[in-house]
């Protein structure tokens, strides 16, 4: 009934949702080219270590007017002194928005401009965050805890993450005296 139709899901936390259409695991060797320390993800690889980072249980429907809903838990963790994140990305189709509603933990959602201009709000329990059309958004988990929330999106957005791939974000998240800062990125616009 997921694929048409009325339904129900359980929001389960640090477990997902359930019932869900697809499972998406993200770990460090999905994400060696995004980090700032890069030297720091290959040194962890080469020795084994290949922490999952943040998982997505999603239900995609398709059609217009439908909306995709998504469950992430990104883990708590960090590369040097960044905190762990998603990918990031665009919406394909730009004049789509989306919502994300805060469920346990604590993070920031990064979001920019296709011009570098950074936005950023804050998510924790019982948070709404709005991005608006034509922002690309990140989510980093800057608590010691699962960050987990909800996502609710038109189904046609799409995903592009290729830009984010070729450019990365103007800023970063990191750790500074124990509290997260933002900073520029040394390599906006340089990684591939």
């Amino acid at each position: 009934m997921l694929d048409k139709g009325p339904y129900s899901t359980k929001i389960q936390g640090v477990n997902g949702l359930y019932p869900y259409k697809v499972k998406v695991e993200r770990y460090l060797k999905d994400l060696r080219e995004y980090f700032l320390d890069r030297q720091k993800v290959e040194e962890m690889l080469s020795k084994g270590e290949n922490p999952l980072i943040y998982v997505v249980y999603e239900i995609d429907r398709e059609g217009e007017g439908e909306f995709n809903v998504g469950c992430t838990i990104i883990y708590p963790g960090k590369i040097g002194d960044e905190y762990y994140f998603t990918k990031g990305h665009f919406h394909a189709k730009e004049p789509t928005s989306e919502v994300y509603v805060g469920i346990s933990g604590k993070g920031v959602i990064l979001m920019q401009d296709r011009d570098g201009r950074t936005f950023v709000e804050e998510i924790s329990q019982g948070t709404i965050v709005y991005i608006p059309p034509g922002l690309a958004h990140r989510s980093i988990n800057t608590g010691k805890n699962e960050l987990v929330f909800l996502a609710i999106y038109p189904s046609e957005a799409g995903h592009d993450y290729e830009t984010i791939m070729k450019t990365g974000f103007a800023k970063l998240v990191i750790e500074r005296d124990g509290k997260p800062i933002l900073i520029d990125n040394p390599n906006y616009g340089r990684y591939l």
